[in-house]
């Protein structure tokens, strides 16, 4: 009797998962916004729960099997829905057992009992922003402004400023020329607001003069 209301129970299932494959398969070829046929899948996955009979009490071995171990889902895991065979991947949680995924074009609410995970989220590792070289690590002890525009010069005065401390300079030139004196101005006012700068002053007449900023540095 036990073998005979199996059969019929996957006799049941067969022809709901039947149904259910062919939905999916129109709904995919007609090409349009899922949330149109929504209601489809919620009708397949059912008819797939309506499909299974109260089979009678199993053999003593089997009357007790082991209990699955409960899966921790999150957005970005790949999962297979298990009452309608299809693929899909977590898009976000909406509550403690339920999850909406990604099928192919859809998107549907699935419970995490329906679904097996197949495979996890691949976590992201964030590089180093920077790395200490030590001293004198390829930056030169000077930098060169002129002919920079105003805009890219800071840029660069920023970079190098951090690739000096970097490298273990305590102190650097920075060579802007006399010119108008907006592009010093730029540099002094610059420095005045880094934390790094202990102190700074205008290149003696063998450093440059004017021209340039010598930069103390912690």
């Amino acid at each position: 009797m036990y073998k005979k209301a199996e059969d019929k129970a996957k006799k049941a299932v067969d022809k709901a998962r039947e149904q259910a494959e062919k939905i999916v398969a129109e709904i995919r070829d007609m090409q349009i916004d899922a949330q149109l046929k929504e209601h489809k899948w919620i009708e397949a996955k059912k008819s797939l729960d309506d499909a299974l009979p109260q089979l009678t009490e199993k053999t003593p071995e089997k009357a007790h099997p082991k209990r699955k171990k409960e899966v921790s889902f999150q957005p970005g895991d790949d999962v297979k829905l298990t009452s309608l065979d299809q693929q899909g991947t977590i898009v976000e949680k909406v509550n403690d057992s339920t999850y909406l995924v990604q099928i192919g074009i859809m998107k549907m609410k699935v419970k995490s009992s329906d679904m097996q995970l197949l495979k996890k989220k691949k976590q992201e590792y964030a590089e180093p922003l920077a790395t200490v070289k030590g001293s004198g690590y390829h930056v030169r002890p000077e930098l060169d402004l002129r002919g920079e525009r105003y805009e890219d010069a800071l840029h660069r005065l920023e970079k190098y400023l951090d690739d000096a401390m970097l490298a273990g300079y305590q102190r650097v030139s920075i060579i802007h020329g006399k010119g108008t004196g907006a592009l010093r101005n730029g540099v002094v006012d610059y420095l005045k607001n880094n934390r790094a700068v202990t102190g700074f002053r205008s290149g003696a007449a063998g450093e440059g003069g004017s021209g340039v900023t010598v930069v103390d540095l912690k």
